[in-house]
């Protein structure tokens, strides 16, 4: 079974029709589910391999009756190439799942994996729960995947994204297929993950490129008190943080 951009729901019955339209009808006023990026609480470093983990949390509007569970995923994803590669994914930690993957190049009809894994800054990612057991997204979430990025070149900060909608070779949408109604599209929010590295030059308090002495005056001006000017985490500004300003005087690596 594909999951793609439509489902065609197949009745045998105007009665049963009529019931499935009058339903999904009233049902959009009730809950969604929001899709999220939670990527790593701490700064990354060039080289590091660091794990983004895709949630699902429910959103109530209405009086619940859908929007409560899912039974399929379609989530594509967008980053900096140049500054991340994916790596691929894990389901450690996750919801239990029937399927869990990249689609490869020869069967994503979309043409948004051009790899396995995806190289180019775009991928379109599955989830599929286990037949006839829908996964169940309470208000606090739950864990669908883990995906694995390395960084690749110094950055301040770099996003990854959840995007709603991509063409390639034919379109594509991020879709979360609910639980109780079929083909019925529960997706809420899209929210990106945003990942930090530690400032190469720490001392240029002023972002000027050069450690010189207007970053000394500042520090001084901090004597004694926490804040940037502690460069080396002790909690105050202190004789160790003069030290390493001093040790980073001129130019900034970079610059």
């Amino acid at each position: 079974m594909t999951f793609g951009s439509s489902v065609t729901l197949r009745v045998a019955k105007p009665t049963t029709l009529l019931i499935a339209l009058c339903l999904t009808s009233a049902s959009l006023a009730d809950s969604q589910i929001n899709l999220s990026l939670a990527g790593p609480a701490t700064t990354v470093a060039v080289n590091q391999i660091f794990d983004v983990k895709l949630r699902a949390t429910q959103e109530v509007i209405g009086s619940s009756l859908v929007g409560t569970s899912f039974v399929a995923i379609d989530c594509i994803l967008q980053w900096n190439p140049t500054e991340l590669q994916l790596i691929g994914l894990t389901t450690a930690g996750s919801v239990p799942l029937l399927s869990s993957y990249f689609p490869t190049p020869a069967n994503d009809y979309t043409g948004i994996n051009e790899a396995s894994p995806p190289a180019d800054g775009s991928a379109l990612y599955y989830a599929l729960a286990p037949l006839g057991n829908p996964v169940q997204v309470p208000l606090t979430g739950v864990q669908v995947t883990t995906f694995r990025f390395k960084a690749r070149i110094p950055f301040s900060s770099s996003s990854i994204n959840i995007v709603p909608t991509m063409t390639v070779t034919n379109p594509a949408d991020t879709i979360v297929y609910d639980g109780t109604v079929p083909g019925l599209d529960v997706t809420g929010t899209l929210s990106p993950a945003v990942v930090l590295q530690p400032p190469s030059c720490p001392a240029d308090f002023n972002s000027s490129g050069t450690v010189d002495s207007n970053d000394l005056a500042v520090l001084l001006n901090a004597w004694g008190q926490p804040g940037p000017t502690d460069i080396n985490g002790s909690g105050l500004t202190d004789a160790g943080d003069l030290a390493a300003l001093l040790s980073g005087w001129g130019l900034c690596p970079g610059s």
